[in-house]
């Protein structure tokens, strides 16, 4: 039985992270970071060409820029094992005014693959067809919303149900990271599909 290089239990998982301008920054480098540390290939997909940049912020203030690595009308689901929606204010309603966006993130939840949203993250899957029903937690402020589309929310540093990892804000990214691990670990070890 092969075994897995230690410190590596991710390697071959391809994660797509999902975001817009006004993405909070912190959201997007800390789970990217983690990732990649544990050997998964991290995408920055956007609804922009390969090549321009996203405007992140730090809270209310402008941050730092990221480049594009796929345009979302151009990403398939199919070629990725997980999708990590990063929040900030701002970055849910430029991704809830992309069609392409939203079909990308719904596509996920169709084939039964992890996807994590923090902070204004889950507000869209409100739009994707995902939170009706399901068990979440988000921004406090985006409560609201999220309960009108039907979903449970609790006020809790991380929520899993089923695929779905929900967290609230910067200060529970250790408990996100964590929980997306075990969760594509566990996915991993129940995958009947071929090993590569």
């Amino acid at each position: 039985m092969e075994q897995q290089q230690t410190g590596r239990p991710l390697q071959g998982k391809r994660i797509a992270m999902l975001m817009a301008d006004g993405v909070e920054q912190i959201e997007y480098t800390s789970p990217r970071s983690f990732l990649e540390g544990q050997g998964a290939t991290v995408v920055l997909v956007a609804p922009k060409a390969a090549g321009e940049d996203i405007q992140g912020v730090d809270h209310d203030q402008p941050g730092e820029r990221f480049r594009v690595e796929l345009d979302v009308g151009g990403a398939n689901p199919d070629d990725f094992d997980a999708l990590v929606l990063p929040g900030g204010a701002e970055n849910p309603r430029h991704l809830r005014a992309s069609p392409a966006a939203i079909d990308f993130i719904r596509g996920f939840d169709i084939d039964a693959k992890m996807v994590a949203a923090i902070c204004h993250g889950p507000l869209s899957l409100i739009d994707a067809g995902i939170a009706s029903a399901k068990h979440v937690t988000s921004a406090p402020d985006a409560k609201e919303e999220l309960q009108a589309a039907g979903a449970e929310w609790t006020d809790d540093p991380v929520v899993i149900d089923a695929r779905l990892v929900t967290s609230r804000t910067p200060d529970d990214l250790a408990a996100f990271n964590d929980s997306m691990l075990k969760e594509l670990m566990v996915a991993e070890g129940t995958d009947p599909g071929p090993t590569s």
